[in-house]
């Protein structure tokens, strides 16, 4: 399991994601791998995911973490 923070934040991809469109979603920040899914994202655009450092890092499993839910 990853812990959300400042520094998972910093190097995080969600923001560049094809899926997450950060504009239509002002208040979330990223990090969706820790944090789990935005009710309001209901299509899969792209995925970036499993080129993001902390999944790697983490060995996490998965992707779409914005829309199918946090890592376990």
């Amino acid at each position: 399991m990853i812990n959300y923070d400042d520094e998972k934040l910093a190097i995080c991809l969600c923001e560049d994601c094809p899926t997450y469109l950060k504009p239509l979603f002002p208040k979330r920040d990223g990090v969706f791998c820790a944090v789990g899914k935005v009710k309001e994202i209901s299509y899969k655009k792209g995925c970036l995911c499993k080129m993001c450092p902390l999944y790697s890092d983490y060995g996490l499993r998965g992707s779409f973490f914005c829309i199918e839910g946090p890592a376990d």
